[in-house]
């Protein structure tokens, strides 16, 4: 302490009083913290603890220059200090307080440029096992061109020493602070998410709420998280409810965060990239147990869920391993939908994740537990986000055939998922391999009258494109008759649209002309009556049919197939009708 000069004392906090001092030899000014510790091994171990500080070079965490141990005389106490660098900040705090004194909201740039740096900063830190634990306004310093630095951190030694926390720490200073560390005195790097998540909704409603009622919303959010209704933008809202999470295990850690949309765009505008933000091993660590079986093997991989390399390594031995994945349906569905959701960027993670989940898809559980664990919605929104990837498609697609085919679908489990079979099916229109997935995916689709009305003519036209692209193809032209049959059962604007697909021939043109590619096919020739049933239901269509000479081609099948009685029965129901409006 001798080398420093003190020049200002500011107001004590919760753990301790920081000065401004001055080196005497360089002239050089900095911050120095004193917290005072019960004696001097705890001290020590404070300082133990705190030494890693030393080696943190971020541009939004203060750099820490010194740490040392000294005995204060005055309070007859051993002293943890901590020199840090002196930027001419001020603190968030104050700079809430007056946004709250005006009554004015935070610009959503100046909220994305603080996301954006906090998320990088915690990210750096929480990838070296270094936690905050007392993050705070007034912990965060700021510059007018809206630059944050994070300072003032804690030890372990000092913030899970009850008595100090009971008495040091006022109520209202509790608020920032996570369930489990008012209650349990634990920390971990998602308390410092929770932190976060009350700094950023004090800043989303300090313009509405006076301090006192903020602090209380805060505080509230202990109990239930209706304070979250104050939030009226969706994203932050929905941001903020997987950082508020009570149950430490299911709230986002850092990395989960930097996928969030809100978060992404923070990070571009910060200048950082989402991909860079990625977690790495702890030091020593080396890599999967493989060698102490699947359990050992799945533990870890949920483990390091954010460690990409990890989940490409275990998700490779898994598809190896396919009898050992087997043995373990449950966790490991459970694993990879973990991977799936927290690195959906990664297009090498989507696929090793769904070539796995399709091989798993031959057990009833899985099919089941996918659907549970929302499974579903990701691979839609996967297919939104990789639409050109044939790889990524072809399991999606069977992913979705399985689920439905195995009485699991319900509407809500697939929100938009004709329209966004509609656009990736236009994309692959010519390859013959993802029209089959797709066009079996989107049978199931509309034969359980999953589409809303706004999907009927897109569907039609594909279905239509389809066939003519792949007349020769049996599998195609089956699901595409099924598919056709279903939405024309439940529309007759399905009907309408099938005899005047935008800038095509006549749709009936190229239902008969795949039919007769495939004439010696009995199953085609079925499916191929069971639609022209479905179409004479409505009269409108009638007349078209009879002016493409469809009666003809019906007399045909009943002299080809008079020995197979359901094709029979369909055939002279389908003319019969026709014969009648004639």
């Amino acid at each position: 302490m001798e080398n420093y000069v003190v020049v200002d004392v500011m107001c004590p906090g919760s753990f301790g009083i920081t000065f401004f001092v001055e080196e005497r030899n360089s002239g050089l000014e900095y911050t120095l913290k004193k917290v005072e510790c019960l004696d001097e091994t705890r001290a020590n171990r404070s300082l133990q603890e705190a030494l890693c500080l030393i080696d943190v070079n971020h541009p939004n965490i203060v750099r820490y220059r010194e740490l040392f141990v000294l005995w204060d005389k005055h309070i007859t106490s051993s002293m943890l200090s901590m020199v840090m660098d002196c930027p001419y900040m001020t603190t968030l705090k104050i700079v809430i307080s007056s946004q709250r004194e005006q009554k004015e909201k935070f610009e959503d740039k100046y909220l994305q440029m603080f996301l954006g740096q906090m998320v990088d900063a915690l990210a750096y830190l929480h990838n070296r096992n270094i936690l905050h634990r007392n993050l705070k306004p007034s912990n965060i310093l700021m510059s007018s061109d809206s630059v944050f630095r994070i300072c003032d951190f804690g030890t372990a030694t000092i913030t899970q020493d009850r008595t100090k926390v009971d008495i040091r720490i006022k109520e209202n200073e509790k608020c920032w602070m996570a369930p489990e560390s008012v209650m349990l005195l634990q920390w971990s790097d998602k308390s410092d998410i929770w932190s976060l998540g009350c700094v950023l909704l004090d800043m989303l409603i300090c313009h509405i709420l006076n301090e006192e009622a903020s602090l209380l919303q805060l505080s509230q959010l202990r109990q239930d998280l209706s304070p979250l209704d104050l939030i009226i933008c969706k994203d932050f809202r929905k941001l903020l409810t997987r950082m508020l999470s009570h149950n430490p295990e299911n709230r986002a850690n850092v990395w989960v965060l930097a996928n969030e949309a809100v978060v992404k765009q923070s990070l571009i505008l910060c200048g950082s990239s989402p991909h860079s933000i990625k977690r790495t091993l702890p030091q020593g660590v080396t890599g999967p147990p493989f060698h102490e079986g699947i359990d050992s093997v799945l533990d870890f991989m949920m483990t390091y869920t954010d460690v990409e390399a990890i989940q490409l390594s275990v998700l490779s031995y898994l598809l190896k391993e396919e009898r050992k994945a087997m043995s373990r349906i449950g966790d490991v569905v459970e694993a990879v939908t973990s991977a799936m959701l927290s690195h959906s960027e990664s297009a090498c993670i989507q696929l090793k994740s769904f070539q796995l989940i399709q091989l798993l898809l031959t057990a009833e559980e899985a099919c089941e537990l996918i659907v549970k664990l929302g499974s579903v919605h990701h691979v839609l929104n996967t297919l939104k986000d990789y639409p050109h990837e044939k790889d990524i498609i072809i399991p999606c697609c069977k992913i979705i055939q399985c689920t439905l085919e195995k009485g699991y679908g319900a509407p809500e489990s697939f929100p938009d998922a004709v329209e966004t079979l509609c656009i990736v099916g236009e994309m692959h229109i010519q390859d013959a391999v993802v029209t089959e997935c797709l066009c079996a995916a989107l049978q199931f689709l509309i034969n359980q009258a999953l589409h809303e009305e706004k999907d009927i003519e897109k569907a039609t036209c594909l279905l239509i494109h389809q066939l003519k692209s792949h007349p020769n193809e049996a599998v195609i032209v089956n699901h595409v008759f099924v598919a056709m049959a279903g939405l024309i059962t439940t529309s007759e604007t399905a009907a309408l649209q099938l005899l005047h697909v935008p800038d095509e021939i006549n749709g009936v043109y190229h239902i008969m002309a795949a039919r007769r590619h495939h004439s010696d096919y009995p199953k085609v020739t079925e499916n191929f009556c069971h639609l022209l049933k479905q179409l004479v239901q409505h009269d409108a269509v009638i007349p078209e049919l009879l002016a493409k000479n469809v009666q003809e081609e019906l007399g045909q099948i009943l002299q080809q197939y008079e020995s197979i009685t359901e094709t029979v029965l369909l055939a002279q129901d389908a003319l019969s009708k026709m014969m009648s409006i004639k």
